[in-house]
């Protein structure tokens, strides 16, 4: 068990407000009510939030593959420059138009399940806080009811 002093609370604190100012609840499929940012300015200023037209052409190749087998794809986040990985501070594929997090009202198991035998050129994760799957391109890799880090 870690402890942080004081100061240390209140200058993460201090961090995170503007990021709490600007987020919004999103009740899931799995009755979590979670939080998210704003991405209104980032669609605004041409690619950000849910557009596709910022992804690279695997990605946009794989988002068609998906929506052509699923139909009723609602895409939650595409491109987000500057994007990091919650629980490691890396920079996230979302930051280079490389991944895309979407639901399938209903379907997310017969989803995943296709995915993993038919995406062999990137990532496939879930979260077991988060009813949306996230795919990307690039390294195979498989990671099922993560931690999102976001609690």
């Amino acid at each position: 068990m870690r402890i942080c002093s004081l100061a240390a609370l209140a200058s993460l604190l201090a961090l995170m407000a503007p990021l709490a100012a600007n987020a919004k609840s999103y009740q899931g499929d799995n009755g979590y009510k979670l939080k998210y940012r704003s991405m209104t300015s980032r669609k605004n200023s041409g690619g950000g939030g849910t557009s596709t037209s910022c992804l690279t052409s695997d990605a946009r190749n794989l988002l068609g593959r998906i929506k052509s087998r699923f139909g009723n794809v609602q895409i939650i986040s595409t491109c987000r420059p500057g994007a990091r990985i919650a629980t490691t501070g890396r920079p996230s594929k979302h930051a280079s138009g490389r991944a895309i997090d979407f639901r399938v009202p209903g379907r997310k198991k017969e989803v995943v399940q296709w995915l993993l035998a038919n995406h062999r050129s990137g990532g496939t994760m879930t979260y077991r806080d988060m009813d949306h799957v996230h795919v990307d391109v690039g390294a195979r890799f498989v990671a099922l009811n993560r931690n999102s880090g976001r609690t």
